[in-house]
Order: structure tokens, then C-alpha cells, then sequence
């Protein structure tokens, strides 16, 4: 399926950013004591309640607590040895069980899991109680006290693929912040055309890794009907010259299209995380992904049942 053999390069701009390089989990969830060192691409193989979901579960915490720590300046919050300078992270709305937090279900000690920059810094999650969670910054020079000096000690954005779903057949024009959120959560299939009209810089390099990877399929940017009571948005997908809605194009073009979207989207990331993508993508696009990833600039994190391709 790939034309010429070969898929085009996915270009990024993350010289300047950091790279995860360990992380140890202590008392969260089913890992008692449990440490991983991350490198360039990294594959987690194993079957259902292995600790895969686990591992991911933490960095997508981690990155809400990267989201509000580059937003706002950091408080005094609980710590292993009292108050110290953090953030409080909201677990609501993040696509993890965290009413299971603590190993073995014994709430009478906290959990935490640490992350490992190549920088030497560390970031630390805290959870003392069910429902709790702090991010603390541990540092080798400078104490973090401001978003900048967050963004500049810990410029480690993390990337992820949400939950992929198929498009709304009638998708209503969101206002840009709900399309910004879309990119974080399970909502995102249900904003697909909306991520692209309020984000669409990159949207000529994901037409072309569309029509590289998908003979004969080509996509349109979106655009807004104004004809009926609300606007929605409508995405037309030329095939062999006769255009019709994404919706109408098929579960598997739409997940292709999705995943594709989530690359191009987090290319600039220190760190890109896919849960499974053997659930969505059968062994061809699973080869091509491999072939994009790799061509990627962030570092690569991939949860899989199969470790065959990868």
C-alpha cells in the first residue's frame, strides 16, 4: 500500500526538548515496586492486566499535570515529607481508573511514580489518598517557582492517541477550545472535523501521508453548512474522483485518518504514546505506522498485544 515503497518523513521541531529516560512506580496500582528505562522506541508486549495500561495510565496523568504546570504557577502542596512546592493535578475528565490507585488496595500508604529527565530533573506524582494527586518537580539547579521556569527545566510535552471511535455523521462547529480538548480526550472522534478547521497548520503534511498511505483516497479540509439551524462541519474524501463525507468512507479510513491526525498533531512532543493500535489497524497499516513512527521526532512508547511488527 505504500507507493514507491516508502511513506513520507512526518517533520518536526523538537531539538530543544528533553527525553524521558525512567520511570519507577512505587505502590501504584499492580506495580509494587517497578522500575522501566525508556529509550528512542520503546514497545510494551504482554497480554490483558500485564501492567501495559498501567504504565501508559501514569503519563497520561503525568501529562495533565505538564498541562496545568505550564499554565500557572506552582503552590504549596502535600508531599512524601510535608508541604512543598507543586501542583495539584485533576483527575477528573483523564481516561484512567484512579479509583484503584494503590497497590493491592491498601489505601494506608501513599503511591507515587517518578520520571526520569535527561536533563537529571525529575518529576514525581503523589498520591496520598484516593482521589488525590500532586506533581512535584524535583530539580539539580534551580527551584521551579514560575511557568517559565517549569517550561524551561521540563520541556518534555507528552503526546498520546486517545480512544478512536467513528466520526459523527453530523458533526456541529465547536468553538477552538472544545477542539483543543478534543485532542486530550475520548470526545475526539466525535470532533475530528473540528480539530482541523481550528487547527489546520499541518494539515497539507497529513493530506499527504493520506494519499501516500491510502491509494487512491484523498481528503479535503473542512468545511462549515451554514444551510440549517446550527453550522456543522462536512470533510469530503475524494475517491478516484468522486468526493463523499468521511462518514460514508469506512470504520477503517476513518481510524487511519485519526491516527494520522494525533501523529501530526504531536509531532513536536518529547514523548508519543499508542495504546494498541492492533485493535484499529490491520497488519498493513500497522507496517506503515511503523514505518511513520520511526521517521517521528519524539520518542516512541507502544503498548501491544503482538509485538510482531514492532
Amino acid at each position: 500500500m505504500i507507493p514507491g515503497g516508502r511513506v513520507p518523513k512526518v517533520k518536526s521541531n523538537n531539538m530543544d526538548k528533553g527525553h524521558f529516560t525512567s520511570v519507577h512506580f512505587q505502590r501504584f496500582k499492580a506495580l509494587r515496586d517497578y522500575s522501566i528505562t525508556l529509550r528512542r522506541f520503546n514497545v510494551l508486549v504482554g497480554p490483558n492486566n500485564a501492567g501495559k495500561s498501567t504504565i501508559l495510565g501514569a503519563f497520561r496523568i503525568l501529562a495533565e499535570g505538564i498541562r496545568k504546570a505550564r499554565s500557572r504557577n506552582p503552590t504549596l502542596v502535600p508531599g512524601p515529607a510535608g508541604d512543598t512546592w507543586g501542583y495539584q493535578v485533576d483527575l477528573e475528565g483523564i481516561p484512567v481508573a484512579t479509583e484503584n490507585v494503590f497497590f493491592d488496595y491498601n489505601e494506608s500508604r501513599p503511591a507515587s511514580v517518578r520520571f526520569r529527565i535527561s536533563n537529571g530533573n525529575e518529576l514525581n506524582l503523589f498520591f496520598p489518598q484516593r482521589g488525590a494527586c500532586y506533581l512535584h518537580c524535583n530539580t539539580k539547579t534551580k527551584a521551579v517557582r514560575s511557568t517559565s521556569q517549569f517550561m524551561n527545566q521540563y520541556n518534555v510535552p507528552v503526546g498520546f492517541v486517545p480512544v478512536l471511535g467513528p466520526v459523527e455523521h453530523e458533526e456541529p462547529l465547536y468553538q477552538r477550545d472544545a477542539a483543543r480538548l478534543a485532542l486530550l480526550t475520548h470526545r475526539a472522534a466525535r470532533n475530528f472535523r473540528n480539530i482541523w478547521h481550528h487547527y489546520p497548520d499541518n494539515f497539507d503534511e497529513f493530506r499527504t501521508l493520506i494519499k501516500a498511505t491510502w491509494p487512491g483516497m484523498d481528503i479535503q479540509k473542512p468545511e462549515v453548512d451554514h444551510s440549517g439551524k446550527d453550522a456543522i462541519l462536512h470533510m469530503f474524501c475524494p475517491e478516484e474522483r468522486i468526493p463523499r463525507e468521511i462518514f460514508w468512507s469506512g470504520f477503517g479510513f476513518q481510524v487511519w485518518c485519526q491516527m494520522l491526525t494525533f501523529i501530526i498533531q504531536n509531532k513536536d512532543s518529547s514523548l508519543f504514546i499508542i495504546d494498541e493500535p492492533d485493535i484499529y489497524l490491520h497488519s498493513d497499516l500497522q507496517r506503515q505506522l511503523l514505518e511513520i513512527l520511526k521517521s517521528l521526532g519524539p520518542d516512541i512508547l507502544i503498548a501491544t498485544f503482538h509485538g510482531n511488527h514492532y
